[in-house]
């Protein structure tokens, strides 16, 4: 085990370890994150410092491309060296963009890297934002909401839904459709009639084909309803485009006979069948009556007695064997003439058949499509007489009180109508009575008639109308065969059986009588429903009364609303008349133990009535129920049971009192039935989230009750709204109802609670501003940060959302520049940190202000500090480098000639900013060499220009020189801004004035006579061919007096390429002058190219004395006397 001092060692190297080594910055806590976007999703990141304490400051950014997804992709936060972490606040941003999952990636890094400082891990956080903004689509029919096709015939057809998916496209959506609300299931019509539809991704709409089948049923218009019921894939569907309507327009006409079988004497001569098209067997319309129709019928005969032959028993009268229906006709009669041949035969038939396959048009063949022509027996000549068979196939019944003349009763002529015939017939009463038949109905006898040709009769009876009440009564009517006359027969049927139905109400019209009479009474024994009816005409016969007492609550007197539990009874009863009785009255009783509601109702209602002790011979019209089915008896307040219960059960909505320590409320009671006292307890009960903040201080009392005296129908609970300096959520109680202390008054159900809201005061959520510490203003150098800290005082009870922005917003100094913060409960402040970019431009000092502002439906409420200045000073030499454009250092010229000026031009650049009035001095270096112009000056910089030219002459002097260099520099710049690095210039002269002068000797002497040689030179470069003038000028000697031959006006030297010396020569006259020496000159000038005449530009010639011009010395004789005293002269 080791010894302490050696365990004090190991953790003294660990503590000088973990305080010396290497500062560290990552992410700690959470670095995965999956959120919604939503206005108010805010992710805080914390960013943790470890090792030595240091200040630090970190970026956290969004690595790849800004996606609009986040209000800022930066962030920023310093950590001081008394801390350990920071958080930063990333705020999604809501969009309006359909986007499926998306993950991002955030990197922390550091703005200036350090040796000391390093990144740890995890050094990234990824944010997942589900899909949003319904991403995989919206779901609804592009289209007509009514779509109208055709049933197509002989085939299918197509029908084209149209299906967009708006919003967004991702994933595969499988949506669910069925078609419903067809008069007939939609499988006849449509096909499919369900099934699902598949977007695929990206596809944003596409046509899904229902097919109309043909099913040859007739049909008028069909109204089919396509319905998009469900959707998977994550899409939904738009509910007021979700379904389709699909309008099959009528079709398949049906095409029939009108009956199936015809019986017809051999004797009618004439058969007319009808054919219709477009009907019903009810004889309604059906199908599609616009268009022609037409079909091809065949005749089908036997070949045996009993079938009747073609052109031999009947004619077809048809020009063709086609029926045609032209539009809007839906009838159309065949017609065939039945030949009446002398031969005894018995019945014969044939058949007509519509043919399918030849019919044309929208129809079809329904039944019947072959009709069944009988031709009766024949050749009795004058006929057989009987009472129509159709009579026999239900019982024949006459109303004495609907009808005074009745002819319903036919007599038949079958087999031939040759002849007048007749018959006598009789009407017995069938039964016991003995009364005449005559007191019923007249005549009771009489002969009927048929003349040639006349095959049907019809009989007229009077009904006699007595006002007698009367049960039904038989009859018998016989033909009397022995009364024929005219060589006609009878046959069967020849009696008939009919009856006269009960008449003048002979059981009776029960109905309600006096209707003054139905009441709801009430006496010390009880309560009770009151009912009186009466039994008005006939009495005859025992009858039972059905019908209904229902108790409906105030409100739609609607039966289904009906309360059981009322009456002593159950809900249907009989009530019942015996034979002779007229009234009846009835009491119902009311159970002791049942409230009636003021307003509510009773609703009697007469369900039926009917004979219980006999069976009429024939339906009966009576017993029946008079006009007035039900009657309704309201329930008033003097009956009606004591129902309490609140005006209003709405919320009520207060305010905490402002200007004084409490509010009293008053809270109003009804009471539907007001007979007697009774005393309302009630209580208050705190409720919804905020409920053990609600106390005694906030709202008493908590329990109570109030009194209603007999008669009183309102009065009011008082409920104390008390005032305090505490911040409050919303504080919700519950004022209940909890009994009455009487049992005969009940309390109004829903009713019987009212929800009392206190509104948040006080500022539960806070107010936010700057801390005091925080408000600035800040001057800050770009790159440095300022950390700001956001407070919150007074409640802290909610979640709050504040949003701070660096304004002018369209700024791009800030790291976080802006952001939404989010304050959650009981959170009392946040730091930011605004770190400024080392952007690289020139500025000028900028004010910048931080603003805080309230954010999404949950805002914070601000205070009076909630703007902070900062200025950025400036920057990145707004004022600009001055120096000389590099690629521009070197100019080389000529020297100036004459009118040919050659300048050198230097660009001066101000570089970073162009802010201000600015200045820089330049000088030429060597100076006063009169060789350049100018050779010092200054270049002013207006605001915001950025460039200048320095432009130096050469001057012209004609001297001869080598390449000269100079040094333009620049200095002494004003105005904020600093020179650059290149600062120098340098301008190139280059050699120049090439000389051309005469070799020594420049002075030559020659005699008369002879020639005068000189030697012409030029130095300098030989690559250009030149030329010198030159001109012989007086001196001594002049041309004029004909000492030499002068030069001519244009007398030249000719240098040529690589030429550098030329002879010049000028001759001597001779003449017999005398003469001294004399002199003239030769100049030489006006030379081309880089050259001038230098120095020895001018030769003399010296033209030696000749032709003893001092004359020839001689003495007169040597001996010339003289007188003393005198002198001689000698010549």
């Amino acid at each position: 085990m080791p010894s302490d001092s050696l365990l004090v060692y190991l953790l003294l190297l660990l503590l000088i370890h973990f305080t010396s080594g290497e500062t560290e910055v990552k992410f700690s806590g959470q670095t995965e994150f999956v959120v919604n976007e939503t206005s108010t999703t805010v992710i805080r990141l914390v960013i943790e410092r470890t090792g030595k304490p240091a200040n630090v400051t970190a970026i956290v950014s969004l690595y790849g491309e800004d996606t609009g997804d986040f209000f800022d992709t930066y962030a920023a936060a310093f950590i001081p060296d008394t801390e350990t972490n920071r958080t930063v606040y990333i705020s999604v941003c809501d969009d309006d963009l359909p986007e499926a999952d998306e993950t991002f990636t955030f990197y922390l890094t550091l703005p200036k890297p350090s040796a000391k400082i390093k990144l740890g891990s995890p050094k990234s956080v990824t944010v997942t934002v589900l899909s949003n903004d319904n991403a995989f689509g919206i779901i609804s029919f592009n289209m007509s909401a009514l779509i109208t096709v055709n049933e197509p015939r002989g085939r299918n057809e197509f029908v084209p839904l149209t299906l967009i998916r708006e919003r967004g496209t991702y994933g595969t959506v499988v949506i669910t459709f069925e078609i419903k609300d067809g008069p007939n299931p939609a499988e006849e019509d449509l096909s499919p009639a369900k099934g699902n539809i598949t977007f695929t991704p990206g596809r944003s709409k596409l046509i899904y084909n229902l097919t109309v089948l043909d099913d040859q049923i007739p049909e008028n218009d069909e109204l089919f309803v396509v319905h998009l019921r469900s959707v998977e894939g994550g899409a939904e569907i738009n509910t007021t485009r979700n379904s389709v309507q699909i309008n099959i327009k009528k079709n398949d006409s049906p095409v029939r006979f009108a009956q199936s079988t015809y019986m017809v004497p051999e004797e009618v001569e004439m058969l007319t069948i009808q054919v219709i098209r477009g009907k019903d067997d009810s004889g309604k319309l059906i199908g599609p009556d616009e268009c022609e129709v037409s079909v091809s019928y065949t005749i089908i005969t036997g070949n045996s007695t009993a079938h009747a032959q073609l052109n031999l028993d009947f004619l077809d009268l048809q020009p063709n064997t086609t029926i045609v229906f032209t539009p809007l006709v839906h009838e159309v009669y065949m017609k065939f003439k039945i030949l009446d041949d002398a031969i005894p035969e018995i019945a014969e038939t044939f058949q007509i058949m519509l043919l399918k396959d030849t019919l044309q048009g929208d129809a079809v063949l329904v039944n019947p499509s072959v009709v069944h022509v009988t031709i009766q027996p024949n050749d009795k000549p004058y006929g057989v007489l009987s009472i129509n068979s159709i009579l026999f196939t239900q019982t024949v019944i006459i109303d004495e009180d609907q009808i005074s003349r009745f002819e319903g009763i036919t007599i038949v002529r079958n087999g031939g109508t040759h002849g007048n015939v007749s018959v006598t017939w009789v009407i017995t009463r069938n039964s016991s009575d003995l009364s005449p038949v005559t007191a019923d109905l007249v005549p009771e006898t009489g002969e009927i008639r048929f003349d040639q040709g006349q095959m049907l009769v019809t009989l007229s009876l009077t009904i006699i109308d007595d006002n007698i009440p009367e049960e039904a009564e038989p009859y018998l009517l016989k033909l009397l065969a022995h009364t024929i006359q005219g060589g006609a027969e009878v046959s069967e049927p020849s009696e008939l059986l009919f009856y006269i139905q009960d008449s003048d109400d002979v059981y009776g019209v029960i109905k309600f009588y006096p209707l003054e009479n139905q009441k709801i009474e009430s006496n010390p024994t009880g309560r009770f429903l009151s009912l009186s009816f009466v039994r008005e005409k006939g009495t005859v016969g025992n009858v039972q009364l059905v019908y209904t007492a229902l108790y409906i609550p105030a409100g739609a007197l609607d039966p289904e609303r009906a309360k059981d539990g009322i009456l002593n009874m159950s809900r249907n009863s009989i009530l019942l008349f015996p034979e002779g009785k007229t009234h009846h009255t009835l009491s119902i009783p009311i159970r002791k133990d049942a409230f009636l509601q003021n307003g509510a109702h009773f609703l009697i209602q007469l369900e039926g009535v009917e004979l219980v002790n006999r069976i009429p011979l024939v339906p009966s019209v009576s017993p029946r129920l008079g006009e007035i089915r039900n009657i309704s008896l309201r329930i008033t307040p003097d009956i009606a049971n004591g129902e309490i219960g609140f005006i209003s059960n709405l919320p009520i909505i207060l305010s905490e009192p402002e200007d004084s320590p409490a509010t009293l409320v008053s809270i109003a009671l009804h009471r539907d039935g007001t007979d007697g006292q009774a005393t309302v307890f009630w209580s208050l009960k705190p409720s919804g989230p905020n409920q053990k903040a609600v106390t005694q201080d906030d709202i008493s009392p908590f329990n109570g009750s109030v009194v209603f005296l007999s008669g009183q129908s309102d009065t009011t609970i008082n409920i104390t709204i008390k005032a305090d300096d505490v911040p409050e959520m919303n504080e919700t109680v519950l004022l209940t109802l909890d009994r009455v202390s009487v049992e005969n008054q009940i309390l109004k159900y829903g009713f019987t609670t009212c929800e009392i809201t206190i509104l948040e005061n006080d500022d539960p959520g806070g107010v936010f501003e700057f801390s005091s510490s925080s408000r600035g203003p800040y001057s800050i150098k770009e790159g440095e940060s300022v950390e700001l800290q956001i407070v919150r005082t007074r409640g802290s009870l909610i979640r709050q959302f504040l949003r701070y922005t660096v304004e002018p917003r369209d700024n791009n100094e800030f790291y976080g520049s802006t952001g939404i913060l989010e304050f959650k409960p009981g959170e009392r402040e946040i730091i930011i940190t605004l770190l400024t970019r080392m952007d690289g431009i020139p500025e000028l000092d900028e004010l910048y202000s931080v603003v805080l502002s309230g954010y999404s439906e949950m805002p914070g409420k601000l205070g009076n500090a909630t703007m902070v200045n900062i200025t950025i000073l400036k920057n990145d030499d707004p004022h600009g480098i001055i120096q000389f454009l590099p690629y521009e250092l070197t100019v080389t010229i000529s020297e100036s000639k004459g009118e040919v000026i050659h300048t050198a031009v230097y660009r001066v650049v101000r570089n970073q900013g162009n802010y201000g009035n600015v200045s820089v001095s330049w000088v030429v270096d060597p100076a006063c060499t009169n060789d350049v112009y100018p050779e010092q000056g200054t270049i002013l910089f207006d605001n915001l220009e950025f460039s200048k030219n320095i432009t130096i002459y050469s001057l012209p002097d004609e001297v001869p020189e080598e390449e000269e260099v100079f040094t333009i520099s620049l200095f002494n710049a004003t105005g904020g801004a600093r020179l650059g690095n290149v600062t120098t210039a340098i301008l190139q002269i280059t050699k120049n004035d090439d000389p051309i002068y005469f070799a020594e000797p420049v002075t030559v002497s020659v005699q008369e006579g002879s020639v005068a040689n000189f030697t012409v030179l030029r130095n300098g470069s030989a690559d250009v061919a030149v030329v010198v003038q030159y001109i012989t000028v007086n001196g001594d000697a002049t041309a004029e007096e004909g000492d030499f031959v002068p030069s001519g006006k244009n007398s030249v030297i000719l240098f040529d390429v690589g030429e550098r010396e030329q002879n010049l020569s000028v001759y001597i006259n001779d003449d017999d002058t005398p003469e001294t020496d004399e002199t003239f000159y030769i100049i030489l000038f006006n030379s081309t190219g880089d050259t001038v005449i230098f120095k020895a530009g001018m030769a003399t010639v010296i033209i030696e004395a000749n032709d003893d011009p001092n004359g020839i010395f001689s003495l007169e004789p040597l001996e010339k006397p003289v007188e003393e005293g005198k002198s001689n002269i000698f010549w």
